[in-house]
């Protein structure tokens, strides 16, 4: 969500946020919301992956504004937890590292918070899972 993240982040792709923006917008309006059938198999719709990453260089808080404010709040988002540390990412101490529970709940809270209502399930699952581990482990 940020042009000089993209840009270093990016090789250089600084209009990454603005045009993925654009390009998002436009698949909505072709596809409209997400929607599936009896079997829970999806026909049509959009369908919105935001990969969480350490440090917030995602820029998650601002991707989910930017939703609510952009799309319907019942637009299909899975938040995703998997980012791993490969190729140049070693070179950069910022992302170079895996995410933490504690990042992943901050991102599904912000989700909550700003009101998106159509969360991929596995995400509510891992947020599942992060909640539970967090209590297990509290001294």
């Amino acid at each position: 969500m940020d042009a000089n993240k993209a840009a270093t982040y990016s090789a250089g792709a600084s209009d990454y946020p603005e045009v993925t923006k654009k390009a998002i917008v436009e698949m909505n309006r072709q596809v409209g919301e997400h929607r599936v059938d009896h079997r829970g198999i999806a026909g049509r719709g959009l369908m919105i992956r935001h990969l969480v990453m350490p440090n917030r260089v995602a820029g998650t808080k601002e991707f989910v504004k930017w939703v609510v404010q952009s799309l319907p709040k019942s637009t299909y988002v899975n938040i995703m937890h998997q980012y791993y540390v490969a190729y140049k990412a070693f070179d950069y101490a910022e992302i170079g590292r895996g995410i933490s529970a504690a990042e992943y709940l901050e991102a599904m809270g912000w989700a909550e918070e700003f009101g998106l209502t159509n969360l991929d399930p596995r995400s509510l699952a891992v947020r599942d899972f992060y909640t539970r581990k967090e209590i297990k482990t509290r001294p």
